[in-house]
């Protein structure tokens, strides 16, 4: 059809303003003009010229793209670097999904779907979001190892998943394996991760970059986008029941979704219409059933894989693939299920495929787009099947064939064909009008079988030829030189061609034929051709019917929905899925078929159980949420029935939210109390349990956790039980808390006699949002509540540095100094890990750096006893170095006790310390404290900043005297090394080896001996050393003494 001038103009201007302007490919942009229904005349209303972009993105590198070839769509994306979303990418880790994990759920045909935390994949009835996403982007497996995305990534979908209340993803970049046998048999089920997805989530960073507007400019943006022009994308599009698109929120508000259908396709504007009509073609779950349908759909859409666009084709068409097909047999298997072909889509210029299906391009996709749909019938061998009007190659001189439009091998042949007029002649489109030339047809090689009255043509395809310039019709047909005939079969059928039938006339050449065929009246009945399919069904046909009824039921179409379920065998009415166990009423209720599951609900058991998850087709309808369906299925269902997850309609309707369906199935008498145990499971295969499921919840829990207010309300109203606990311990209030739900938290908190506030707030505590202290402190609970031991939720915050959850409890009005059963305030516990997180916090907010427990330590006394950073920080802020517990002890006293104290003391002397402090009942000195616990490093730390060695306490003893007096031979070196006098005297006079002797520490005696004590020195009363040996009774001080020289005593 020829353009205008005008027209024409306007095309240019609008194509000119999408690629130049916009900097749109021009492979894209003309791929979308030619699927609009009226061709590139209708491009000009989808773009209007001089429309400012909603997209600023320069860098998708289309420069060198013509509008036949997109230089982009060759390069191999997945193999692009995989995008952070993280401000700082070095630091960003890579998260791990078992690759081993889904390879064994692809082996036993279960879900693919992960939780996030990629340490299992999910179970039948749990929500996940499945990604629809350009790899181009970076979100596909890049460079990283199989199964490893990076976290920030994984954190930007998990953050969708949770607003659309799912907990899981499926993303092939972690849900299809690599090696080629596991990936081909993913493929096959792809439509399934999109159809049973809560919702599918689409991530393109051209539409990220695309500012949402509203819904026209919106249409406009997706059509133009790299991610519809995926080949996946038809099909997901196709397939998934929620379709969120992710935009640049207005003024630079952050990202946004839109629902596909809600915000845009449904939104009330006709200044898109081309757009929408577009879009809203791939909503839904029917099946494709007309060629030309697929081909406008797929025909200028892209993959990574080749062979993945024959898979995508099929899974639109539902056919099941085997595990063996090969890429023409893939297509072959989509022609066969088409509604047929047109004449036009025979005139290709591509190679094509063997037997049969001659006439067929190795690909379906180099067939053009016809205008009118299929009215050739495709046979079971490949063959075509139909009208054609026959012409003799004798009518057209050789100059009016104009060569090089098809493919040379195609074109070289048909030169031949010429050359041998007798044994082919030309097919021509019987459509054409009486007044239209005839510019193309299409040459064959023909033979004719004579059967039961009837004549067949089977006709070899040779290909298609062209005039110029054009033959007129009516002059042709006027003298009789064109013969109409409807049995005539094209492809190279080998029972013909061959000459293995036995009716086939092999002597007739093409021009007698002709006249055979003309004379025979070219109008035989065609019906007995059916007779080649019209056999005993075979497992191969009943796949068929199979295939047919699933699209029956995608359209929704009733009447042919039954025809079909009686052409099967009655025993498999139950069973029209293999894999799944589905039956066709569970197939028309997962895809919200409303008819045709009234019918079937009428024809089929409502109670059917699946093979696979042991569920009733009412187990759908609720998990879909559809209370219409749930009224027709409610009578006759099982009530309370599990499936084999242990979930009931109940369960699944509190897990949606479902409200008005949870309310009718209370009403009608389901038990609200009823858990969702597995039957026939112990409690150790229970405690043993590493998925995801939580067992003993009801639907109270459920809805709560999900943060269902209304179904909550609705549940309680029906006597559903508050108080129960699941296997985790987990009441329905803790699940809503813990979750975020805070008005529902507040409507079940409200149903409690009582709140076990510590366990809550502690839990709170250890978690990093602060929001659920919040919510516990407005449902009720005690700020300072405490636990066994007398600690409160601030104590525990400041013991694990929780910065945040100390000020949210601060704010709430929680107690700084509020102590333990031993006086520990949050400041004492804040010691712990040597870390000064809380102490900063706490001070800021106002604790007493000075507060004192039980013994009376501050602290500072507890932060030396653990060293490290504690010390120096509580210094920094000022806390008192000379402060006394209740035995007078400094912190400096405390410090001498430990190892490696060296640091501490010199700290504490820096800031103040007195080093030569007292204690209150002995008045001994940190020296004293330092060689009582035989700390060596601390005496010569002491030493080295001035300390009194010759310091006595309240009995006058010296720390040389208290080193005799233990026995402790090291710190006796150590001190008279540093200066320690060895004849010092307590307030009774005696010596440190009076001590020694004293103590019986016969190792202590030599060592003083040894450094030159006195061994007759004599105390006030005119002892010796000798003497107090004796007069003690330590028989082994008194033969050490004789050994070493001392006088026998005399009377003292």
């Amino acid at each position: 059809m020829s353009l205008s001038l005008k027209d024409a103009k306007s095309i240019l201007e609008s194509v000119e303003t999408a690629t130049e302007n916009f900097g749109l490919c021009r492979n894209r942009v003309w791929a979308i003009a030619k699927s609009l229904r009226g061709g590139p005349s209708e491009f000009p209303k989808l773009i209007p010229p001089g429309k400012t972009p909603s997209h600023t993105i320069k860098s998708e590198n289309h420069e060198l793209c013509t509008f036949d070839f997109c230089e982009q769509s060759r390069m191999n994306f997945t193999l692009v670097e995989q995008r952070h979303e993280c401000p700082d990418p070095p630091k960003c880790k890579a998260q791990r999904f078992p690759t081993e994990l889904v390879a064994d759920a692809i082996r036993k045909e279960q879900p693919t779907a992960w939780n996030f935390e990629g340490t299992e994949t999910l179970k039948t009835d749990e929500r996940y979001i499945a990604i629809s996403h350009v790899w181009s982007d970076g979100t596909g497996a890049g460079n990283q190892a199989p199964g490893h995305v990076n976290k920030c990534l994984i954190e930007l979908f998990r953050g969708f998943a949770e607003k659309f209340g799912s907990k899981g993803i499926w993303w092939d970049t972690i849900c299809i394996p690599t090696s080629k046998a596991l990936r081909e048999k993913a493929l096959k089920g792809m439509q399934e991760n999109y159809q049973t997805a809560a919702v599918t989530l689409v991530h393109d960073c051209f539409l990220r970059d695309c500012e949402w507007r509203d819904a026209d400019s919106a249409c406009f943006d997706i059509m133009v986008s790299p991610w519809f022009s995926r080949g996946w994308t038809a099909l997901e599009l196709k397939m998934s029941q929620n379709v969120k698109v992710i935009f640049k929120g207005p003024s630079a508000s952050g990202l946004i979704t839109k629902d596909l259908d809600e915000d845009i396709l449904n939104a009330t504007s006709n200044e898109h219409s081309i757009a929408k009509r577009l879009l809203k073609k791939l909503r839904g779950g029917e099946r494709v059933s007309q060629l030309n349908d697929l081909l406008a759909i797929l025909g200028s859409r892209h993959t990574s894989w080749p062979r993945d666009m024959a898979i995508i084709s099929a899974l639109m068409m539902g056919i099941e693939l085997p595990d063996d097909f090969t890429h023409q047999t893939i297509y072959q298997e989509i022609l066969q299920n088409t509604n047929g072909i047109s004449h036009a889509h025979l005139f290709h210029n591509s190679a094509t495929m063997a037997k049969g299906y001659n006439w067929c391009p190795t690909t379906i996709y180099e067939l053009p787009v016809s205008s009118q749909n299929g009215t050739l019938e495709i046979e079971r061998n490949g063959t075509l099947f139909g009208k054609w009007d026959i012409m003799s190659l004798d009518l057209i001189d050789d100059e009016k064939f104009s060569p090089g439009r098809a493919h040379q091998l195609i074109d070289a042949k048909v030169h031949l064909a010429r050359k041998e007029k007798d044994q082919h002649f030309l097919l021509i489109e019987p459509e054409l009008a009486p007044g239209e030339t005839i510019d193309r047809a299409i040459v064959v090689r023909p033979l004719i079988v004579r059967e039961q009255g009837s004549i067949d043509c089977y006709c070899d395809y040779v290909g298609p030829a062209y005039f110029h310039p054009p033959l007129k019709k009516a002059e042709i047909k006027k003298r009789g030189q064109i013969v109409p005939f409807n049995n005539v079969h094209i492809g190279f059928d080998e029972s013909v061609f061959n000459n293995s039938h036995e009716s086939t006339d092999r002597e007739q050449s093409a021009r007698c034929i002709l006249t055979d065929l003309k004379h025979h009246g070219g109008f035989p009945d065609t019906q007995p051709k059916k007779r080649q399919v019209e056999l005993k069904l075979n497992s191969r046909d009943e796949s068929k019917i199979r295939i047919e009824l699933m699209k029956a039921i995608g359209v929704d179409d009733e009447k042919k929905v039954e025809t079909l379920l009686r052409e099967l065998p009655e025993k498999h009415w139950n069973n029209t899925d293999k894999r799944t166990g589905h039956s066709a009423l569970h197939h028309a209720v997962w895809i919200d078929k409303r008819k045709v599951t009234k019918l079937l609900a009428r024809m089929l058991d409502v109670r059917k159980r699946t093979n696979k998850s042991g569920e009733e087709p009412l187990h759908l309808a609720v998990e879909r949420g559809n209370k219409e369906l749930v009224s027709i299925l409610l009578k006759g269902s099982t009530p309370n029935l599990k499936r084999d997850d242990g979930l009931t309609a109940l369960h699944l309707a509190a897990k949606g939210g479902h409200t008005e369906i949870v309310t009718e199935l209370v009403q009608i008498g389901w038990d609200p109390n009823t858990t969702n145990d597995v039957q026939g499971q112990t409690a150790l295969i229970i405690a043993s349990n590493t998925t995801s499921d939580v067992r003993g919840q009801t639907a109270l829990h459920i809805a709560s956790e999900n943060g269902f207010h209304n179904t909550v309300a609705a549940l309680l109203n029906s006597n559903a039980d508050p108080s129960l606990e699941d296997q985790m311990k987990e009441t329905a209030f803790s699940l809503a808390v813990f979750n975020g739900h805070k008005e529902t938290a507040k409507l079940l908190g409200g149903k409690l006699s009582t709140l076990s506030s510590y366990d809550l707030l502690a839990r709170a505590v250890m978690l990093k949002d602060d929001k659920y202290i919040i919510i516990l402190h407005d449902c009720g609970a005690n700020i300072e509540a405490k636990d066994e031991s007398g600690e409160t939720p601030l104590h525990l915050a400041a013991r694990w540095h929780k910065g945040g959850s100390i000020r949210a409890l601060h704010k709430l009005g929680a107690n700084l100094e509020a102590q333990d059963d031993v006086g520990n305030t949050a400041l004492h516990k804040a010691l712990f890990d040597g870390k000064d997180v809380s102490i900063r916090a706490l001070c800021k907010l106002g604790a007493n750096l000075e507060a004192q427990d039980h013994t009376g330590a501050t602290p500072l006394h507890k932060a030396v006893q653990l060293g490290g950073i504690p010390v120096e920080t509580l210094c920094k802020l000022g806390a008192n170095v000379e402060a006394q517990d209740h035995m007078g002890e400094t912190p400096l006293h405390r410090a001498v006790l430990w190892t490696e104290s060296s640091k501490i003391i010199n700290l504490l002397y820096e800031y103040g310390a007195n080093l030569e402090a007292r204690t209150k009942s002995f008045s001994e000195t940190p020296l004293h404290k330092a060689v009582y616990c035989r700390n060596d490093d601390s005496i010569r730390a002491l030493h080295k900043l001035g300390v009194n060695l010759e310091a006595q306490d309240h009995s006058g003893a010296t720390p040389l005297h208290e080193a005799a007096h233990c026995g402790n031979d090291d710190s006796i070196r150590v001190l008279h090394k540093l200066g320690a006098n060895l004849e010092a005297r307590d307030h009774s006079g005696m010596t440190p080896l009076h001590k020694a002797v004293r103590s019986g520490k016969d190792g202590s005696i030599r060592v003083l001996h040894k450094l030159g004590a006195n061994l007759e020195a004599q105390d006030h009363s005119g002892a010796t050393p000798l003497h107090k040996a004796v007069s003690e009774g330590e028989e082994s001080c008194i033969e050490t003494l004789h050994k070493l020289g001392a006088k026998k005593p005399a009377t003292n």
